[in-house]
């Protein structure tokens, strides 16, 4: 007999779904059983928590376009799911979170949905075997992709369990979200784009006026202008301008540019914050997720934005631009020819003077040691000098996230993943675990603090021993920690605020040998605590095939750039650098 649950699951299948991570329970054991039945249905992958099961489902939305999904029972299962949901909502990645019904709910008000609601641009309880398998899961498909979010469904376990009706139980036709554009990979029909393009024309002139009577341009790419990087470094060679990205859209453009100024962020790259303070034009291409405090002061600088909707702004409604709205891509193709490049290309020329500068400085900066710990801005740069074609890089919220800002080079067909907005830590193992899965033919590599992997990546590397045997021979797989015994990037936020560089460590993490723990777990593993075995050792790791914990024990006392003096690795006397943000 053919059960809803079997539906669901083939359902899951014909909306994008490749995979479903998630923790089982007595609630949701009859889709547990149905994903288990064979290649018609999508892979279940059991994570040792919710949260980061939400976090693989967030992680492969970002890396594929297509909607991840998570799955758990209710109850404290559904609490648990929130933290990696609220990364998802944060980030506008298209999630689909299926959870178990609680206990004689009542209707469209338990306790699961109320919960679910706050972090959802759709959530609905289901209550018969129809809506599950058809209506209710294309209504939470076509929310979570076309309004860049988690959309929620509360099945309840009778309804799982229930016959699927009879005029459903022919193979279920294949959904069509083509429409939809809202992440990358979505591909919108032509008569969407052209409807898109052709919607504000006259938007597009005054834009178009804006850019060419400026001077010093400067383009900030974001994650909702991903898929027009093309177009918007085209935009930036014509205007002669410096270009900046957001941390979501780290690897929209390959960092060999000699315009691309790094990441635009509170504590990111300080040629991009030079930029943006000299500038007198700026474009922001889909920069929903730019952080408003490193904009120009109003006044000093006149600004474009082009975006999907109106709403992505992330400028206050109030404030002074020209705005233009439409598809992204197709609204930087009608503004380019519009465009012509100034006779004076000084500004162009002091652009890639500051990149170079910028860039040669962090070279310098990685190649320094202080006795015999390893610099853990070395790390990186060797690592940059060795990734593989196509690699996804994953990287924490601490200070391994200052090193992937600064010393990370991307080229063509490389990608990045973080979790942007929250910052959630312990997300890069259950971000690069899930990109595995979702891409078994590029190599990952994880770059995590130790704090954050004792925050709850230690727990997923058991997940990546469950599979070992699948994984032992793809690509490699490099989870990096930096062994620095301290929550380092909160460590220096807090001199930085006291100005003074000798208070004592203030977030201390307790030491464990990492590489001897992933051994006794019987994953692979290699420690490294000298400073010019660095680059061998990432030879070794990226020469093999499967997973393997890679140990570094970094100096500590090495300070990220918006805590350190130009041009040196000593703390700046004063830490209240402009570049410098709240502590999160």
């Amino acid at each position: 007999m053919v059960k809803v649950s079997d539906r669901l699951a083939a359902r899951l299948r014909d909306a994008g779904v490749g995979r479903v991570y998630g923790v089982p329970g007595p609630a949701v054991d009859p889709l547990l059983r149905a994903l288990g039945r064979g290649p018609g249905v999508p892979e279940f992958i059991q994570a040792r928590g919710a949260e980061s099961a939400a976090l693989m489902a967030c992680a492969e939305a970002k890396l594929t376009g297509r909607p991840g999904c998570c799955l758990a029972p209710p109850g404290a299962g559904v609490l648990r799911l929130l933290g990696g949901l609220y990364d998802a909502a944060a980030d506008r990645a298209p999630v689909l979170a299926l959870v178990g019904a609680d206990p004689e709910p009542r209707r469209g008000d338990g306790p699961a949905v109320r919960h679910l609601a706050a972090v959802s641009v759709r959530c609905e309880e289901v209550s018969g075997p129809e809506p599950v398998a058809g209506d209710a899961l294309d209504r939470a498909v076509r929310a979570a992709l076309g309004d860049r979010g988690v959309a929620s469904l509360v099945l309840p376990h009778e309804t799982l369990t229930a016959p699927a009706p009879p005029v459903l139980s022919d193979p279920p036709r294949r959904l069509d979200f083509s429409g939809l554009s809202g992440c990358p990979g979505i591909r919108p029909p032509s008569a969407s784009v052209r409807t898109a393009g052709a919607a504000d024309v006259d938007g597009v002139r005054r834009a178009a006026a804006v850019l060419a009577g400026g001077g010093r341009g400067v383009v900030v790419i974001g994650n909702a202008g991903r898929a027009a990087s093309g177009q918007a470094a085209r935009v930036a060679q014509v205007l002669g301008a410096g270009v900046a990205t957001t941390a979501l859209a780290r690897d929209a453009l390959p960092d060999d540019l000699p315009y691309l100024a790094g990441v635009a962020g509170p504590l990111g790259s300080e040629a991009a914050a030079a930029l943006l303070r000299d500038c007198d034009t700026l474009l922001l291409v889909g920069a929903e997720d730019l952080d408003p405090t490193l904009l120009p002061a109003p006044g000093r600088c006149r600004i474009v934005t082009v975006d999907r909707n109106p709403d992505d702004c992330p400028l206050d409604p109030d404030a002074s631009a020209v705005r233009v709205n439409g598809e992204v891509s197709a609204c930087l193709e009608a503004l380019l020819p519009l465009l012509r490049g100034g006779p004076d290309r000084g500004w162009a020329v002091r652009v890639e003077r500051t990149v170079r500068a910028w860039r040669a400085a962090g070279e310098t900066r990685a190649r320094r040691y202080f006795g015999t710990s390893v610099n853990p801005r070395s790390v990186v740069a060797e690592l940059s000098e060795r990734l593989p074609d196509r690699a996804v890089v994953t990287t924490d919220s601490g200070t391994a996230l200052d090193w992937w800002t600064r010393h990370l080079r991307l080229r063509t067909g490389m990608r990045s993943l973080l979790s942007g907005h929250l910052a959630l830590p312990g997300a890069a193992v259950p971000y690069a675990v899930a990109a595995r899965f979702a891409a078994p033919d590029r190599p990952v590599i994880a770059l995590v603090g130790d704090g954050a992997l004792q925050g709850g990546g230690l727990n997923e590397l058991i997940t990546v021993r469950r599979h070992l045997d699948r994984l032992a021979g793809l690509p490699p797989l490099v989870f990096c920690v930096f062994n620095n015994g301290d929550l380092n990037r909160l460590t220096w936020q807090r001199r930085a605020a006291e100005g003074d560089p000798l208070i004592p460590l203030s977030a201390e993490v307790p030491a464990l040998p990492y590489a001897r723990w992933a051994q006794l777990a019987g994953l692979p593993a290699v420690r490294c605590d000298r400073p010019r075995h660095v680059g061998s050792a990432w030879d070794d790791a990226l020469g093999r095939r499967g997973p393997l914990l890679l140990e570094f024990v970094v100096d500590g006392e090495t300070p990220p750039d918006w805590a350190a003096g130009p041009d040196t690795d000593r703390p700046r006397p004063k830490a209240v650098s402009r570049l410098m943000g709240p502590a999160r």
